[in-house]
């Protein structure tokens, strides 16, 4: 299907699937991938990402969320509230005048504590390593002083779970812990009054009365998960692309999801 996309035009696949809003994600974009990082997935240099962008605004304008009209638009969001967001990312989305949510993490702000899969990728190479001075000196993650600049300059901030667990791991009653308190957080602390939870990691294995229950007790006012182009039960669990994934051009990834989704008109079944 990967080497046939290339023959299929955009245009076309657009019109066939009836998909008119895509919501590609990411974690960083950088030149020289950090240590905790580099060994965990493909990293987009600067050179691939703006090639990722030059596709998006081809065929769709950029857009704010959530989407108001039904033109080809693409939200765009980047994971885990990595430094190079304020570094790299948000310049390169400013001058192309790119909207974005950034989701997340509440206890890894300020450089306070680290993912677990990021000290697990170090500790393989450094055994020794102290993770104290590691986050006091490399400083990984945004600063509140970034995040407030973020917001300033027009971005949207998102939650992304307290500490980055996998929920299909953890109990419902710590799931829906770790999704209220990563969204009050960012409401006290930035201001942020819409409710945007990202799903560390996936949805998948997610339980309906999860969903029902965030929703329904307002805790949320959309959720994201990274299944690609499919429609979910839930309205306002929204599935994103991750476009890092397979280690494809965007341009690639997206013409195939599209003829994924033409093909199979895929929902999420939970």
């Amino acid at each position: 299907m990967s080497i046939f996309i290339n023959f299929i035009p955009t245009k076309l696949l657009l019109k066939l699937s009836g998909i008119k809003t895509i919501y590609p994600f990411y974690h960083i974009v950088s030149d020289k991938p950090p240590a905790h990082i580099k060994h965990l997935y493909p990293i987009r240099t600067v050179k691939q990402f703006e090639k990722d962008l030059d596709f998006l605004q081809k065929y769709f304008s950029a857009s704010v969320f959530p989407v108001k009209d039904n033109s080809p638009q693409f939200v765009l969001s980047f994971d885990d509230g990595l430094s190079e967001v304020y570094d790299t990312i948000a310049p390169i989305l400013l001058k192309r005048k790119i909207s974005a949510i950034f989701f997340i993490n509440s206890a890894f702000v300020d450089n306070r504590d680290m993912f677990k899969n990021y000290i697990l990728s170090l500790k393989q190479k450094n055994p020794e390593i102290d993770f104290k001075e590691y986050l006091k000196n490399k400083k990984p993650y945004l600063t509140s002083n970034q995040i407030f600049e973020l917001i300033n300059e027009g971005f949207r901030i998102g939650a992304h779970s307290i500490n980055h667990p996998l929920f299909s791991d953890i109990p419902e009653q710590e799931q829906i812990k770790q999704t209220k308190e990563s969204i009050n957080f960012i409401f006290k602390n930035f201001g942020e009054k819409q409710k945007l939870f990202a799903f560390p990691f996936t949805d998948n294995g997610v339980s309906d009365s999860y969903f029902k229950t965030v929703f329904e007790k307002s805790i949320v006012d959309y959720t994201f998960g990274t299944a690609g182009i499919k429609k979910d039960i839930f309205e306002k669990n929204i599935q994103r692309i991750p476009v890092e994934k397979y280690g494809l051009s965007a341009k690639r990834h997206i013409k195939t999801e599209l003829l994924r989704y033409m093909i199979k008109k895929n929902m999420v079944k939970r």
